[in-house]
């Protein structure tokens, strides 16, 4: 296939995660050859302005470098069109071509972030992670609210959702597509275990969890689980938009057991020893 990409040299070598940011200038004559107009809207109804403020957008969950806020707006448009054409139509079926259509863009604009296919679907997967910190921030504070709250992360994925449409799909390229799931694990499935791990270490260590606990085969009691559509479980979540919450708290209900402190934890110690 044929580009008009630039030698890979002239292109700073982007961190781990990096979603990549090309020189300012380089999306303005994308434009031009392409007659699209890199507005970023497709996705994000922003229009370009080709504003030169420097300034940093709130949120801007995809934009790993400091850059103007038509380049960051770019970089969302075509991560969104990639995540989009990856849940509806799978990794054979996406092209640079497809992608560029989808997010207004040059085919120039894309090569000058990601050198290939591969590269632009595995950035744009790693950001299927941008709610993690969120998500922590929000959990309550008691244990069994957290662990209810979890699950109910976890389940509300189902196929109206990107991610509920992008996980079976990469199920299904653990076996044929290896190389791809590789770095998917790496990049989207160990960060998400290790926020998990550590909810779970934090609440042992504060005396809401068994103090034995098994933290790695906690959390795959916890996700396993959900990995299963709720459709799949008889929960029609059309009809019943409580449906997720449901399959949650029935999860909630097996499992809470196996997961508490007994109540001679050391948090009933310690009203003990207050009382005397």
């Amino acid at each position: 296939m044929t580009t008009t990409a630039e030698p890979a040299a002239a292109e700073p070598a982007a961190g781990p995660g990096d979603v990549r940011s090309a020189d300012p200038d380089s999306a303005e004559s994308d434009s031009a050859e392409s007659g699209a107009v890199d507005t970023g809207a497709v996705e994000s109804g922003a229009a370009d302005t080709g504003s030169d403020t420097g300034a940093a957008e709130p949120g801007a969950g995809c934009a790993r470098r400091p850059g103007r806020p038509r380049e960051r707006r770019v970089d969302r448009a075509i991560v969104a069109a990639t995540l989009e054409i990856f849940a509806d139509d799978g990794y054979h079926a996406l092209s640079m071509e497809a992608v560029a259509a989808r997010a207004g863009v040059g085919k120039a604009t894309i090569y000058r972030r990601w050198p290939g296919k591969k590269e632009l679907v595995i950035d744009a997967l790693a950001t299927l992670n941008d709610d993690l910190l969120p998500a922590r921030e929000s959990l309550p504070a008691r244990a069994d609210d957290r662990i209810r709250a979890i699950l109910r992360h976890l389940t509300d994925r189902d196929s109206d959702t990107l991610i509920g449409r992008i996980t079976p799909r990469m199920l299904v390229y653990s076996v044929s597509q290896p190389d791809l799931y590789a770095d998917y694990f790496d990049r989207v499935i160990i960060p998400r275990r290790r926020w998990l791990h550590e909810i779970l270490r934090e609440s042992v260590r504060r005396g809401d969890l068994r103090s034995d606990l098994d933290v790695e085969a906690a959390a795959l009691a916890l996700v396993g689980p959900t990995l299963m559509p709720a459709h799949s479980l008889g929960l029609d979540t059309n009809t019943d938009p409580d449906g997720h919450h449901d399959l949650a708290d029935r999860l909630f209900d097996v499992l809470w057991s196996g997961l508490a402190a007994a109540p001679t934890d050391s948090r009933v110690d310690e009203r003990q020893a207050i009382r005397r």
